[in-house]
């Protein structure tokens, strides 16, 4: 009787084990989820910062960014964090093992093992972005009659929506932030309480959601894209 007493403890108790530590799986995913939203929101600030500099020092002109009021660009945050959830960083994500096989070859094999891991996460990096932005672009300008960018200015274009060197650009932009800037800045964000993330990720959602709303319903009620400036 005491040894199946003590064996049917034993039981519970590491059901009750796994029990918490799913528990604590789904609350550190919850977690994580607040602060890739807080992450989010950073991206497309600097998105939408870096196009207007490129703007103002490639055609002389201060150009209100992107659909929303607010100062973002997006489709920066969606692209950075939907490779970091497809892939992850270039040398700890779904490619780490690959990374992990080539570090026991000879230095050339090694050296080129890196060179094509590097080019097939640029490739990814740089198509996702790339189908984002003729998604996107096809939407607001064929649903909502409102012209985000427009590329057809450049020799290698797709209907204004996406060209070569923009695609080039992202892959480059995606791989070297993924690589050198993603674990120092979420690393950072990390040391917000969680409470104060949740607060922060949902006030955040939730003036964004209000600014596309306002968005919609002014352009809908006058015809054309409010511009701030």
């Amino acid at each position: 009787y005491y040894i199946d007493s003590t064996i049917s403890y034993a039981a519970r108790s590491a059901d009750n084990g796994k029990a918490m530590g799913k528990y604590m799986t789904r609350q550190g995913g919850k977690e994580i989820f607040f602060y890739l939203t807080i992450l989010f929101f950073i991206v497309s600030l600097i998105g939408w910062g870096l196009e207007t500099v490129y703007f103002v020092i490639r055609w002389d002109t201060f150009i209100d960014r992107g659909f929303l009021t607010m100062p973002l660009c997006p489709i920066y945050g969606f692209c950075l964090i939907g490779i970091y959830l497809a892939l992850g960083t270039p040398t700890q994500g779904r490619l780490a093992p690959l990374f992990e096989r080539a570090k026991g070859q000879k230095p050339a094999v090694r050296a080129l093992a890196y060179a094509g891991l590097f080019l097939l996460y640029f490739v990814i990096a740089a198509l996702l972005p790339t189908v984002a932005e003729l998604a996107t672009g096809a939407f607001f300008d064929k649903v909502l009659g409102v012209k985000l960018w427009d590329y057809s200015y450049k020799k290698f274009d797709l209907f204004g929506y996406v060209s070569l060197d923009q695609t080039l650009q992202w892959g480059a932009m995606i791989t070297l932030a993924m690589t050198f800037l993603w674990d120092p800045l979420f690393s950072l964000i990390k040391k917000i309480p969680s409470r104060a993330a949740k607060i922060v990720a949902c006030v955040l959602a939730a003036l964004v959601l209000a600014d596309f709303v306002f968005n919609i319903v002014w352009l809908c009620g006058t015809g054309a894209h409010l511009d701030l400036y």
